[in-house]
């Protein structure tokens, strides 16, 4: 008992060591400026909102649909490593102080998670549902909930097939669903403790006993675990190189004409590398393509265009952030160095593939602002992004590795 407790804290501890020296270098970049400044932005315009909102507001479907979603997802953080499969396999039985700890923790974070999302919602929920007890009392229901789904999550781990766990998060999000809805629906206090009753009964009575029928699946918690430090890992690559980040590369056939239009052509090497690694490699595409839809929803939905104008500049400068990280993407590579090619060519072709893309995206915006505003702020923010672009791609983009150096 007393192993596991230091075996669990000395794996704490190495995580957060390792991961406080990304944090630094993360909260030290020119991306959190721009995330404090969209924050402040939009606690302005969100209190405008709430003080207009239409009667016919669905802030019910609304606050369902998120916290459905934010209660059904979360994981179990244990800091297993693949070799724990062989060597603690045997004491299994003596692992529980563990995972004991392993829950606790998640618990902690996960109902952080929560807490801050209702908080965000809350301006909404005071002014529609209620105030004092009643806002309170929400908060603590939506915490039970989501203690009972990390236990439902911890026991369907051990199922093997991933139909069987896809058929059981259907099953607590459909719960989740009719629970949340009753909450902000403002249904009678004795429904909601009838919804909390039955979800006791249907944990004794089915998730529970899954503890009896399958063992520990070791295979199991190393991939979740494995997925979840390597999210941190994508994050933290976006400031620094990461040398334990594993490229991941997609096929992606499909998209073999988009290569070409981004200057992918084969006579020119670096050209073609830089934008095949952008279609097909660590998520870039993704990664872009969600930051053009985020920006572009915000430049739908704001009203003044002037907010348009700094919505747009603002995700200009983040997605030029993301796309800096193919300056040394194969950094790593030592077959990158024996092209018989200057390296004055290796600037010149990223500098050619990310001005494309943000110039493509200083298109979106603008006529995004054109559709939702008049042709005067259209014509701004697609002059003013293009210009921030062009900017970006002959300067920010090119990152240093003295000034991004590698934590160890």
């Amino acid at each position: 008992m007393r192993q596991a407790q230091e075996l669990w804290e000395s794996r704490r501890h190495q995580y957060w060591s390792e991961a406080r020296g990304y944090l630094k270098l993360i909260l030290n970049s020119g991306f959190v400026i721009s995330v404090y400044f969209l924050f402040i932005f939009l606690t302005v315009y969100y209190q405008q909102f709430v003080e207009q909102m239409p009667a016919d507001f669905p802030l019910v479907l609304l606050l369902t649909v998120l916290f459905t979603w934010r209660l059904t997802a979360g994981s179990i953080r244990t800091f297993v490593k693949p070799a724990d499969i062989v060597f603690l396999l045997p004491y299994e039985t003596k692992m529980t102080v563990y995972f004991n700890q392993a829950l606790r923790y998640s618990s902690i974070w996960q109902a952080s998670y929560i807490v801050l999302l209702f908080m965000a919602v809350g301006p909404m929920f005071t002014e529609r549902i209620g105030t004092g007890a009643a806002f309170w009392l929400a908060l603590l229901f939506l915490i039970l909930i989501k203690m009972w789904n990390l236990l439902c999550v911890w026991q369907e781990q051990r199922l093997v097939a991933k139909g069987e766990r896809y058929s059981n998060m259907a099953l607590r999000l459909l719960i989740n669903a009719v629970a949340t809805y009753l909450l902000f629906a403002q249904a009678t206090v004795w429904l909601i403790v009838a919804i909390i009753v039955l979800m006791t009964i249907l944990y004794k009575g089915y998730w529970q006993p899954l503890e009896k029928k399958h063992s520990l699946k070791w295979d199991r918690l190393i991939e979740v675990e494995n997925q979840m430090v390597m999210l941190f890992y994508r994050i933290a690559n976006a400031f620094t190189d990461v040398p334990q980040l594993r490229n991941k590369v997609r096929e992606r056939h499909y998209l073999q004409w988009a290569v070409q239009s981004l200057g992918g052509k084969k006579g020119t090497v670096y050209h073609y590398l830089y934008a095949r690694t952008f279609i097909r490699a660590n998520d870039y595409l993704g990664t872009y393509l969600r930051l053009a839809v985020v920006g572009g929803l915000f430049i739908y939905v704001l009203p003044l265009g002037w907010m348009k104008l700094a919505m747009a500049l603002l995700f200009t400068h983040i997605t030029m952030m993301q796309l800096s990280t193919l300056s040394f993407h194969h950094s790593a590579s030592i077959w990158i160095d024996l092209y018989p090619i200057k390296p004055e060519e290796k600037k010149q072709a990223l500098t050619y593939i990310t001005a494309r893309l943000l110039f493509l995206l200083a298109i979106v915006y603008g006529v995004l602002a054109v559709v939702t505003s008049d042709l005067l702020y259209g014509v701004l923010v697609l002059i003013a992004s293009a210009l921030l672009g062009l900017y970006g791609s002959q300067t920010l983009v090119h990152r240093k590795k003295g000034k991004y150096r590698r934590v160890r």
